[in-house]
């Protein structure tokens, strides 16, 4: 469950377009804008990728980059610090390089609680990454905490509890097929009174018992039964049976339905992650298309405020700065925004819409451009302007 929700994050963030947007209508703005979109293509690594580790931060909670520059010198410099696919000497984006969190040594603050960078632990020794050099992203910033808050946080007690479950129920299950081991020994063997031989005996006979199961050592060992023998005189005398094995197998039905059981923490670990449109369907085939629709749109939603606040960061943190070391104009910075997690299906919801249009199945009116405006997130139409020769 877990996976599967991390895979389809980061299958549509890595699927996100992203493009610079000027700071106005300006010539030299415009160039700026393409030079912001040099940087991003001329980076070490590609986008899609940068996103993928970026995402690695809904498992921890937070995740820190350092920002490593370069100076544009053209393609056939031998030194990675000036290797780039232009030469104007400008300074570009070399690597967004992740500093993974197992490495964290300690956050560093400053006098009033603000971040100032962390140590690394390194194989030299540690290292200061003070945060001007850096990019820091958080599932949330409450409370200043450096490390956010894991989105797994929630599941955790679901997790725990379905994980041991899944564990007895597969132990039970080979219990019931394989059967436990039922050993029994003379009596006299268990006596407290038994010489050293007996006791050797006795646990020779367990560890052989336990050694027929694989993984749970598991059986029971209890005094033996005694059976009658009658002698020549008519007379009866007990014996006792001495050694005997068998396998005890558990009759009947369980009381409680794992299955169910298991599955009701599985609901609650995708309420937990906005994810329970993958429980739709299953091997039942039930599930309603118009409530996957909706849960689907959740999801798609809170993948988009994740969006968002990466989006805040790298403009407020790499962006600013990258155009701060090249002296532009604080008017003339660029952002870069993000497209929609789903252009993909409003795509193909115009395109079957104008074919339906077309066809005459659908006639335009005011409740179908609204609804389409709000889809596509454009802003409410204005109300017509009075037209000459009217009364205002």
């Amino acid at each position: 469950m877990v996976g599967g929700v991390f895979l389809a994050l980061e299958s549509m963030f890595r699927q996100v377009e992203w493009h610079a947007v000027p700071a106005d209508d300006s010539t030299e703005a415009q160039l700026w804008a393409e030079f912001l979109e040099e940087c991003r293509a001329d980076m070490s690594h590609t986008w899609p990728s940068l996103m993928a580790e970026i995402l690695s931060m809904l498992v921890h909670g937070w995740a820190y980059f350092e920002v490593v520059y370069k100076l544009r010198r053209g393609p056939e410099q031998p030194d990675a610090k000036y290797r780039s696919r232009f030469n104007d000497n400008r300074i570009g984006w070399r690597k967004f390089a992740l500093r993974p969190q197992r490495t964290l040594s300690a956050w560093v603050y400053d006098g009033d609680g603000g971040i100032q960078g962390m140590y690394q632990s390194a194989p030299g020794g540690r290292v200061f990454i003070p945060i001007q050099r850096a990019l820091h992203f958080r599932t949330t910033e409450a409370g200043g905490h450096p490390e956010g808050r894991s989105m797994l946080v929630n599941a955790r007690r679901a997790y725990r509890f379905q994980t041991r479950l899944e564990e007895f129920e597969a132990v039970g299950i080979e219990r019931d097929l394989a059967g436990i081991p039922h050993v029994t020994v003379p009596v006299e063997h268990l006596s407290p009174e038994a010489s050293a031989a007996e006791q050797s005996t006795v646990q020779l006979v367990q560890e052989m018992a336990a050694g027929l199961r694989a993984d749970e050592r598991a059986y029971v060992l209890t005094p033996a039964e005694e059976y009658g023998v009658t002698d020549n005189d008519g007379k009866v005398h007990r014996l006792p049976t001495g050694y005997s094995f068998k396998l005890l197998t558990s009759g009947g039905t369980r009381a409680h339905d794992t299955d169910k059981i298991i599955k009701r923490y599985s609901q609650r670990i995708a309420t937990s992650l906005l994810s329970t449109f993958l429980l739709l369907g299953g091997s039942e085939g039930k599930g309603a298309q118009a409530l996957s629709g909706d849960l689907t749109d959740l999801f798609e939603l809170a993948g988009t405020g994740i969006l968002g606040g990466i989006a805040s960061v790298i403009n407020r943190f790499a962006v600013a700065n990258l155009m701060r070391l090249n002296g532009v104009p604080p008017e003339l910075w660029p952002e870069l925004e993000h497209g929609g997690l789903s252009d993909a299906a409003l795509r193909n919801l115009l395109n079957q819409l104008a074919g339906v249009m077309n066809a005459g199945g659908i006639t335009h009116d005011p409740n179908l451009e609204a609804s389409l405006r709000q889809k596509l997130g454009l802003p409410e139409r204005a109300e017509d302007s009075p037209q000459q020769g009217e009364d205002t």
